[in-house]
Formats: structure tokens, sequence, C-alpha cells
């Protein structure tokens, strides 16, 4: 969970970072998404048909129990009482993610096969490792092309 936490912050984080408008952007990364569970789970387009729009509300509702759940409050700074609500709040959220889960399972039964919906945690990380990777490259692409450049020192 920790992990996850910490590749879902970086991810955030790296996010930010890019230039392009936030529209492209977010269009631009739905598609290599798209390109990644689809190579994974191997859909054909009658299952990506299906497939898409529960997938998406099953994201949509993650997200939302994230923003639900997120606390601004560090640790160290909260009383004994707080950070007693927070576990339960922890593992309320958990189960509820877990819920979410079960819930897309039962929502995909009869639109892709299981095998595939087993596979779905496989392509989720698939595609976050593949998105950290490219931004990487990115942000190293630029980092060399700005050092590269010869600096104006008005002669």
């Amino acid at each position: 969970m920790n992990r996850l936490l910490v590749t879902f912050l970086g991810l955030i984080l790296a996010l930010g970072s890019l230039k392009s408008q936030p529209n492209q952007r977010e269009d631009r990364i739905q598609a290599f998404r798209i390109a990644i569970f689809t190579e994974v789970l191997q859909l054909t387009a009658e299952e990506a048909q299906g497939f898409w729009p529960v997938y998406n509300a099953y994201t949509d509702k993650r997200e939302a129990l994230q923003r639900q759940f997120n606390s601004g409050k560090q640790l160290l700074s909260m009383s004994d009482a707080e950070v007693e609500d927070y576990i339960k709040s922890h593992f309320e959220k958990k189960q509820k993610d877990l819920d979410l889960e079960k819930e897309l399972y039962e929502n995909l039964r009869g639109i892709i096969p299981t095998r595939k919906i087993a596979q779905i945690p496989e392509a989720e990380r698939n595609f976050r490792e593949s998105l950290i990777k490219k931004i990487q490259e990115n942000r190293e692409r630029r980092q060399n092309n700005a050092t590269r450049r010869p600096m104006n020192r008005g002669n």
C-alpha cells in the first residue's frame, strides 16, 4: 500500500512538471493507458467498447475515494486521538477500495473473460511503470537539450 501511495504521489508530481496543456496531457495519458491495457489484456474491439466505460467509472470512483480520505495533516503533528481516527479511516478506505475492486469484477464479468479481469492489476502496474519511465525520459531529454544550448553572452 505504501509503495502504491509513493508511486501515485511521484506520478502526480511528475505529471505536474509537464509543460503541455492540461487537456492535451490528460488525453495523451489516456491514450497511453488505452494502448498499455489493450496490449496487456489483449482486448478485442468489442471487449474494449464494453470495458472502458466500466473501467473509467471505477477509476473515477477510486479517485473520489482518494480525495475523500486524503488527510492534509502530518502524523507527527496529530494528537493520539487524531492518529486513532486516522488509522480507523485508513482501514475504512482500504475496505471501500476493496469493495470498488469487487464491484469492478462484477461489472466486467459479462464483458470480458475472467482471465482478462485477473490481469487488470498487471495492466495497471505496467501502465504506471511505463508512464513514469516515459516522464523521466522526457525530463532527461529536456535537461540535456537545455545544457546543449549555447548561452548568448552578448557578443
